[in-house]
């Protein structure tokens, strides 16, 4: 009878712990779309959408940018130039920045999606938490991929394969939404997107360093090939 009650106490523990991670998952984001984030935040407030349009192919996006994940739109800004088509979602606010985030495959604002829908090359960039200066690759687009790892190593930037997590794989991934069925996503580390500028904070990111226009002209050459 013990041993029976003892089952029961783990299969009970063992339930509630799923439920826990379940809802960990799901409560990821506070935004599951862009009806949502818009709904609940005031456009020129709390976050601002910018863009460029061009006659090229190739589109370069920071859809986590502004002060979400600090330093993206600044590089996809410089990256694309007058050259490619530009777009960033920015988060605005003075502090909670983070719970603007999207995830890449739930991103359906509508000017990103036309943007990327319309070019044949998107590369799309991002950051995340590490004390490590380092990049990940990833994407559908394995041709772009293996130029900007050769392109980043060159420049003397440490690099490596995005972890499943990180790999942007799946086709509902934005970056995987153009014409090619294909794109790329880079993930900066906090270390490294500090070190191009003076510091991360929306004053800091005005000053940007040497590393940083090192490692915007090695993506520049990757795109251009």
């Amino acid at each position: 009878m013990r041993i029976l009650k003892a089952g029961l106490l783990v299969v009970t523990i063992s339930l509630l712990l799923l439920s826990v991670n379940k809802t960990t998952v799901k409560a990821a984001d506070l935004y599951a779309n862009y009806n949502s984030l818009s709904s609940a935040k005031i456009i020129g407030l709390d976050y601002k959408i910018v863009n460029r349009k061009t006659n090229s192919s190739i589109a370069v996006i920071a859809i986590h940018g502004g002060s979400i994940e600090g330093g993206t739109t600044e590089l996809a800004d410089n990256i694309a130039g007058t050259k490619y088509n530009y777009y960033s979602l920015l988060g605005t606010m003075k502090s909670g920045n983070s719970s603007l985030h999207i995830t890449s495959t739930h991103f359906d604002e509508p000017i990103a999606l036309n943007i990327v829908k319309n070019s044949k090359k998107t590369l799309s960039i991002h950051g995340f938490s590490s004390t490590t200066k380092l990049t990940y690759v990833g994407g559908l687009d394995k041709v772009l991929v293996n130029k900007v790892k050769t392109r980043l190593k060159a420049a003397g930037f440490k690099v490596a394969d995005a972890p499943i997590a990180l790999a942007a794989i799946n086709t509902n991934n934005i970056t995987n939404k153009n014409l090619s069925k294909a794109g790329v996503q880079i993930e900066l580390s906090t270390a490294l997107r500090s070190s191009f500028f003076s510091s991360l904070t929306t004053t800091g990111r005005k000053t940007k360093t040497t590393t940083f226009y090192k490692y915007t002209n090695a993506i520049k050459a990757a795109l251009a090939n």
